[in-house]
C-alpha cells in the first residue's frame, strides 16, 4: 500500500514538473522524467522515514500498553511490507484457508532470522497479530516504538516472573478478542545445523490459558534473504496445521509443544530424519 502511495505521489510531482518545464521551455525528455520519478520517490521514502524516526523520540516505551492500536499497527505492519517489497522479497503462504475466522488463536512456527516476524506480518497483515518478542528489539529506535505503541509485548525469558506476566496478558489478549498472538517456541533465533531447536513449553501456556486454537507454521528461506539482497528472494510459510481448542483443553502443555515441534520438523525437513 505505501509503495502504491509513494508511486501515485511520485508521479504526480514529476508530471507537475513537466508541466512547469514545458511552461518556461526547459528541455525535457524520457531520461529526464525517469530520473525525477526516481528522485521523487526516493524522496517521499526518505521523509517518510524521517518523520517515523523523529516521531519515535517522542514514545515513552516505559508506560505499559493495555490494548492494540490498530492505527500504530497498521503503520508498522505497512512499513515493513514496503521494506520487503523494496529489499526485493517475494512471501508465498500455503494453507491460509485453514486458519480460524470465528475466534482468536494463538500462531507458533520455526524462527531461523529477523524475517520470519516481517515475513508473517506482511503476509497475515489482515489479521490482527501481536509478537511476543525479546525485551532487546524494543531498544531499536523507530522500530521499537511501533512495536510498543502496536501493543506488541516483550518477555523476559531470564526472569520466570515476569515471563508469566506476558504469557498471561497475552492470554487475556486472546480471551478478550483483542488480538491473536504469536510466538516463537525456539526462544530464539535457530543459527545451529540443526533444522529445529528443542521448544519451550512455556510458550504454549499462552494457549492453555486461553483455551484456543493454536495455529503452527513452518518457515522456510527467511535464513538466506540477507545473503540475497538485491537479487530476488522467497519466503515460504506453511500453515501446516491448526490445533483446535477442544484438543487444547485436553493436552498437557509438554504435549502441546511436542506435537508442533514434530508437525513443523517433518515440513521443514520434508520428512527426512535429522542425520
Amino acid at each position: 500500500m505505501l509503495v502504491l502511495i509513494f508511486t501515485v505521489l511520485s508521479l504526480i510531482s514529476t508530471v507537475l514538473t513537466h508541466v512547469l518545464c514545458k511552461m518556461y521551455t526547459s528541455p525535457w525528455n524520457i531520461l529526464t522524467f525517469i530520473g525525477m520519478f526516481i528522485g521523487c520517490f526516493i524522496s517521499c521514502i526518505a521523509v517518510y522515514f524521517l518523520v517515523l524516526f523523529l516521531w519515535s523520540f517522542t514514545v515513552n516505551k516505559k508506560k505499559e500498553r493495555t490494548k492494540v492500536s490498530n492505527f500504530h499497527r497498521t503503520i508498522f505492519v505497512e512499513t515493513i511490507t514496503m521494506a520487503l517489497t523494496l529489499l526485493n522479497v517475494h512471501v508465498h503462504i500455503e494453507g491460509k484457508e485453514k486458519i480460524p475466522k470465528d475466534t482468536r488463536y494463538l500462531l507458533v512456527s520455526n524462527h531461523l532470522s529477523n524475517y520470519d516476524p516481517m515475513s508473517v506480518l506482511s503476509a497475515l497483515r489482515k489479521e490482527k497479530i501481536v509478537f511476543v518478542s525479546k525485551p532487546e528489539n524494543f531498544n531499536i529506535k523507530m522500530v521499537g516504538s511501533l512495536m510498543h505503541m502496536s501493543g506488541f509485548m516483550a518477555i523476559d525469558r531470564d526472569n520466570v516472573r515476569n515471563a508469566m506476566k506476558t504469557i498471561n496478558k497475552a492470554a487475556d489478549y486472546i480471551k478478550s478478542g483483542e488480538s491473536n498472538i504469536f510466538i516463537f517456541p525456539e526462544g530464539t533465533r535457530n543459527r545451529t545445523e540443526k533444522p529445529l531447536l528443542e521448544f519451550r513449553n512455556g510458550a504454549f501456556k499462552i494457549a492453555t490459558k486461553a483455551q484456543c486454537p493454536i495455529v503452527v507454521l513452518a518457515l522456510s528461506e527467511t535464513e538466506k534473504v540477507k545473503h540475497n539482497i538485491p537479487r530476488r528472494s522467497d519466503i515460504y510459510i506453511k500453515v501446516v496445521d491448526v490445533i483446535p481448542a477442544e484438543k487444547v483443553k485436553e493436552m498437557r502443555t509438554g504435549d502441546i509443544s511436542d506435537l508442533a515441534w514434530h508437525e513443523i520438523y517433518n515440513n521443514i525437513t520434508h520428512g527426512k530424519k535429522e542425520e
